[in-house]
């Protein structure tokens, strides 16, 4: 639901904001709208003199949408409040209702809204602890519900089923070729204990503290994870709460799970990300292979179709958020990183931007041209986009 704000002089005739209303609706007729919003997201200025009127429905911490056109000196009065705004360091975007580019604009800034909005009230799960290495990469749970409206919910890993009780799907076994792997079994029983963990918890998404399931188990959770996202359940690696909180933003913006990779090697003009698990719906091709870092259990060595992509973190105070779009050149099969491996080539201001800072190791990368929406989707959340 777009929250909208009509804006006129004092005494204005009730027939200028049902016209106001008529140009919203002939360009936006599929969009659900709350008219005359008390705390809106979008201002439309239907004459001068409404400057006053702005600023009594503005508050800092929110992003604005300010929209006129050129009769009744309404864009007169946004580009006054626009200039107000920036003075004050509130994000705002001031857009034409009736230009072509502009409605392009707005149509995205919607839909960047629709993806915040589908947030409120989601569950994430953490199963077990944040990994100690992962420094940068952790999210106060207040943070998390006062930005996004995601309640965070944390499982110890003694109330996960013990793995070794569990049956194994014959979908699981199928997919993963458990008849030739036999590690995979163990995947599989993996795989049916972490479905009754966000089952019994209601999670719409989770995190998992694998690396002690692997140290002390000698399995992996890299199978399960990579099922979890081929069915739409976006599900992360080492309890990176930064990178579960992007999965489940670009999901809702873009409909797809992203791939959470670390960073391998960056260099003026390509990266390279590895990572063992990832969607399989997101490769060409795969195979299971062992976990890299430990060479026990089970991992996804998936290869990636020559295509655009779109590169994605936020910061852990959620206050910034890096966002680029490349080509992959290849899939590598170096023995020296995870098992999923890729170079993307990015433009050369991006690259030093991950070289020389770089908010975390995490970073999730979605196929398609999505750097203008998930942008949008950063302002509309409060987040500046490091450039």
């Amino acid at each position: 639901m777009i929250k909208v704000k009509f804006l006129a002089y004092e005494n204005a005739p009730e027939s200028l904001f049902k016209y106001g209303k008529q140009k919203i609706l002939a360009q936006f007729s599929e969009e659900e709208f709350e008219f005359y919003a008390p705390e809106p997201d979008m201002l439309v200025f239907l004459s001068g003199g409404s400057e006053q009127r702005a600023m009594e429905v503005i508050k800092p911490g929110s992003f604005y949408m300010l929209t006129a056109f050129e009769e009744n000196n309404s864009y007169a009065a946004a580009s006054e409040v626009k200039a107000r705004l920036d003075q004050h360091g509130i994000p705002c975007m001031l857009t034409d209702l009736q230009e072509s580019h502009d409605q392009k604009i707005i149509r995205r800034y919607f839909k960047a809204v629709h993806a915040v909005q589908k947030l409120e009230g989601k569950k994430l799960g953490l199963i077990g602890e944040v990994s100690p290495w992962l420094i940068s990469s952790t999210i106060a749970e207040d943070l998390l519900k006062s930005r996004f409206g995601i309640h965070l919910k944390q499982v110890p890993w003694k109330n996960v089923p013990a793995y070794e009780d569990q049956p194994v799907d014959e979908a699981f076994t199928d997919k993963f070729d458990c008849q030739k792997v036999p590690a995979a079994i163990d995947a599989g029983r993996v795989h049916h204990a972490l479905k009754e963990v966000v089952q019994r918890e209601k999670m719409d998404a989770f995190t998992i503290e694998c690396f002690s399931l692997v140290n002390k188990k000698g399995v992996t959770a890299c199978l399960s994870l990579a099922e979890f996202n081929d069915s739409g359940v976006p599900a992360g690696c080492e309890g990176d709460l930064c990178s579960i909180t992007g999965m489940m933003l670009v999901q809702a913006a873009t409909g797809k799970i992203p791939w959470m990779a670390n960073l391998i090697k960056v260099s003026l003009d390509c990266v390279r990300f590895a990572h063992c698990t990832a969607p399989t719906n997101l490769l060409e091709t795969f195979e299971v292979d062992t976990h890299y870092e430990t060479g026990l259990g089970t991992a996804v060595a998936g290869k990636f179709a020559p295509q655009m992509v779109t590169v994605f973190r936020f910061d852990n105070s959620l206050k910034k958020a890096f966002v680029s779009e490349g080509q992959v050149i290849s899939t590598h099969k170096s023995d020296h990183a995870c098992r999923t491996q890729i170079e993307v080539g990015l433009p050369e201001k991006d690259a030093k931007i991950l070289k020389h800072h770089p908010l975390g190791n995490h970073h999730l990368l979605v196929p398609g041209h999505h750097r203008a929406l998930l942008k949008m989707a950063c302002k509309v959340s409060g987040l500046a986009v490091v450039n």
